[in-house]
């Protein structure tokens, strides 16, 4: 009974991933943008392709491969960053291309060349398995057990890295998990909007959350709102028009994210307005 929702239909399983993935974004999304690492959600998803491939070559399951590079490229990063005294920025354009081409020429060599490529490059909600449900689960267990036992040091580590240092917190042992926390959240994105878009998935509803709220903890809980609403609202706007999941429910977090950046233009023109005094009368 437990985990009745694995013999789900396949929508249903989309919706049940779609929330699971929405929760885990939403946690995880928020300490990047802080950290001003939006790139690595696109670099890390990107780099999962070169799993996918391996695991068709090797006859393995993709997600499982994906899960090893994809930290492995996490730990990549990390390293390059903080013994190269480089920008994570920097360290991720350097390496994730890298592997984004080493997928695509692995895929063109191997016999399962005729797989749905698309599927994997822009989602796919009738891809979704109970599998796939069941890994993230296992993610949000991750990510939550983390958020309750390092959470406030990770927020240290955010804001405020010299303080952090001073306070004892192990930031470099902080730094590598948060990279492996955020290495199994992008795995779990890639299954309902593909390698290309992830990144979307994970940065743009915390992006739009910042705007709305100077709360740490209420910008996590719009987040995970905005990317239930847009990804539940994509995954039935794929379904009856029969495409791609990944742009569809791009579409949605787009769109959050423009009303709430044009709401946000319109309440700083109203209050400039407000704050404009007229001349005084001289006699």
């Amino acid at each position: 009974m437990m985990f009745e929702f694995l013999n789900y239909s396949f929508m249903e399983r989309a919706i049940v991933a779609g929330t699971l993935v929405a929760i885990i974004t939403g946690i995880v999304g928020p300490f990047l943008v802080f950290r001003k690492m939006s790139f690595m959600g696109a670099g890390l998803s990107h780099g999962a392709l070169a799993g996918i491939a391996l695991g068709i070559i090797l006859g393995l399951s993709p997600t499982l491969m994906s899960v090893l590079i994809v930290m492995g490229l996490g730990f990549l990063i990390g390293l390059v960053s903080r013994t190269g005294k480089i920008s994570e920025d920097s360290a991720i354009g350097t390496v994730y291309t890298f592997f984004m081409a080493l997928g695509i020429f692995l895929i063109n060599l191997s016999k399962g060349y005729h797989i749905n490529i698309m599927g994997y490059l822009f989602g796919d909600i009738l891809a979704i398995s109970k599998y796939d449900i069941l890994f993230a689960l296992i993610v949000l267990i991750v990510v939550l057990v983390w958020l309750i036992l390092r959470g406030r040091a990770m927020l240290y580590l955010t804001f405020d890295e010299d303080f952090a240092k001073i306070t004892g917190v192990p930031i470099g042992w902080d730094y590598y998990i948060f990279m492996v926390i955020t290495s199994l959240s992008i795995i779990t994105v890639v299954k309902l909007v593909g390698v290309v878009l992830a990144g979307s998935i994970l940065i743009v509803p915390s992006a739009s959350a910042k705007m709305l709220s100077k709360s740490f903890m209420k910008i996590i809980a719009i987040s995970v709102i905005s990317g239930i609403i847009s990804i539940f609202s994509g995954i039935a706007f794929s379904y009856y028009l029969n495409t791609s999941s990944g742009p569809s429910i791009v579409f949605f977090v787009t769109a959050f994210f423009l009303c709430v950046l044009l709401w946000q233009f319109g309440s700083n023109t109203t209050s400039r307005k407000v704050k404009i005094k007229s001349p005084s009368s001289r006699p």
